[in-house]
């Protein structure tokens, strides 16, 4: 192999290999990265009548509430109306949890996490100012069961 067949082959590899590098350290960001979301109960789970209720908190979102409802329909802050709710706490890294006061009954229902974010940003003479606005889940369906004596 001549010197010029080296610097040719040795620059086709290295957009492939830095593109490899690059995919590599970006799934790892994504494995570690945190994202808001609800965790439990997941979609279509069948729970007790005190469902604990988890979800994942990214850096620098603050958890306000969790709500739950027989309906779906959200509205800016919330399900247009809810049949309970509670204040989640801080519980391991980027998870917050929570229990409702009273039992649910038997039913299909739907949860919703309601947290703040800082994503109203403006730039003010050079700099930027970031303040935080309301931010909703989509609706997780999950359905209560009384256990069978």
């Amino acid at each position: 192999m001549t010197m010029s067949d080296e610097t040719v082959m040795t620059g086709r590899r290295q957009p492939f290999a830095f593109a490899l590098a690059a995919a590599a350290a970006s799934l790892q960001a994504g494995a570690i990265a945190v994202h808001t979301a609800p965790v439990s109960p997941v979609h279509g789970a069948t729970t007790s009548s005190r469902p604990v209720f988890v979800a994942s908190v990214a850096a620098g979102d603050q958890p306000e509430e969790i709500q739950v409802a027989t309906s779906p329909v959200l509205i800016r802050t919330g399900f247009r109306t809810h049949v309970a709710y509670c204040f989640p706490v801080r519980s391991g890294r980027g998870r917050v949890r929570c229990s409702l006061d009273a039992a649910l009954r038997d039913g299909t229902y739907y949860w919703t996490f309601v947290y703040q974010s800082n994503s109203r940003c403006i730039v003010h003479g050079g700099q930027r100012y970031c303040f935080p606005e309301p931010h909703l889940t989509a609706p997780t369906r999950f359905i209560v069961r009384a256990q069978q004596p």
